[in-house]
């Protein structure tokens, strides 16, 4: 018999072998494939199987073993000893190749405020804006990585320079965590990777209430997703119409409007966006296509803004992808018009753990 407990006391956190964690998005809005189908698109029909726990079942990655947790419904929680190096290039094949699958797109606003009573001992930013800032953008590409207990706050005193306040967009943190509940050194990378250190099930808590919280997000984003209903139950009587756009604000304005339209709807990543951009009156109209799920999104750009329309069945994880790869590409400092948005964006550390 092959349980939950098992798969913990395989797993148990060492200083000397790391117990490594990807959450990914499993997520077919259609319906069409199951769980053992989007399990056997990862690893092989041949190389998982199930275990007396429903939600976890164990897979083979050439001579790796990893433990799929499906607790958390479309976010899975894959647990491994197996080095990052020897698991991730085939994830990302799979994953960036595969409609039914995408990863988890940290904001940098919640690796910022990552976990209460935590010591960031390891800060690390990643801005690539070749393709949406000319060349004499002083902050075009930046890269810091600080280490120490004031790593977090000489970041934040380069933030306030007005040539990098909009570039700075954290893209890993590696925090340590001492409580009554155990101890942690955890590593945390803004695409869903954790490297842990330490007691192994508060690591599993940890990742539940980090995904947690970018569950919120996503799905207020696929609460505004618009949509028709018959009154009554009957189209007869007419219709009632519910959402709305989603509404972006820049802290800059865009310099160059087809050139950001170029790189935003190129079909490539990691925005997974295609389009063809019309112009007109300085503002951009696209009626894309998220290369995620297939499904189509309307948006409208301005010099300052971005308006968002999903769909009916649209996949938040679109939203929280597009608002990431923004932050870490061109303005670190953008936010959501809608305040129950921007305050699941800008969330701060949570509290009561």
């Amino acid at each position: 018999m092959t349980t939950r407990a098992d798969m913990i006391d395989r797993l148990g956190c060492d200083v000397s072998s790391p117990t490594r964690t990807i959450v990914v998005e499993a997520h077919d809005p259609s319906g069409s494939s199951s769980p053992d189908d989007i399990m056997a698109t990862i690893f092989g029909s041949s190389n998982f199987m199930e275990t007396d726990d429903a939600y976890v079942k164990r897979a083979f990655i050439n001579d790796g073993e990893v433990w799929v947790d499906q607790l958390q419904g479309r976010f899975w929680s894959l647990h491994t000893k197996m080095p990052m190096g020897g698991i991730l290039p085939i994830l990302k094949e799979k994953i960036e190749s595969h409609r039914e699958l995408d990863w988890l797109w940290l904001p940098s606003n919640h690796l910022q405020n990552l976990w209460p009573g935590s010591s960031s001992n390891r800060v690390k930013t990643k801005f690539q804006g070749h393709d949406f800032l000319p060349a004499s953008d002083p902050a075009q590409d930046l890269s810091i990585n600080l280490s120490g207990g004031g790593a977090e706050r000489l970041l934040a005193y380069i933030s306030q320079e007005d040539n990098y306040r909009s570039a700075v967009s954290f893209d890993s943190v590696q925090v340590s965590v001492r409580d009554s509940i155990g101890r942690l050194d955890e590593a945390v990378h803004r695409m869903g990777r954790f490297a842990v250190t330490g007691d192994f099930e508060y690591h599993l808590q940890f990742v539940n209430i980090i995904v947690d919280r970018y569950r919120k997000l996503v799905e207020l984003c696929e609460h505004s997703s618009l949509a028709w209903s018959p009154l009554d139950g009957s189209s007869e009587d007419g219709f009632t119409f519910s959402g709305g756009p989603i509404s972006i604000r820049f802290s800059r304005e865009i310099p160059d409007m087809e050139q950001f339209a170029a790189s935003l709807f190129a079909a490539r990543q990691p925005f997974r966006l295609w389009g063809i951009p019309q112009f007109k009156d300085d503002v951009v109209y696209v009626d894309a296509v998220d290369l995620h799920v297939g499904q189509q999104v309307r948006m409208e750009i301005g010099r300052q803004w971005m308006r968002v329309h999903l769909e009916p069945g649209g996949c938040g994880n679109a939203i929280a992808r597009l608002i990431s790869n923004l932050q870490h590409r061109f303005d670190s400092r953008l936010e959501f018009v809608d305040p129950s948005l921007q305050s699941a964006l800008a969330l701060p550390a949570p509290a009561g753990v």
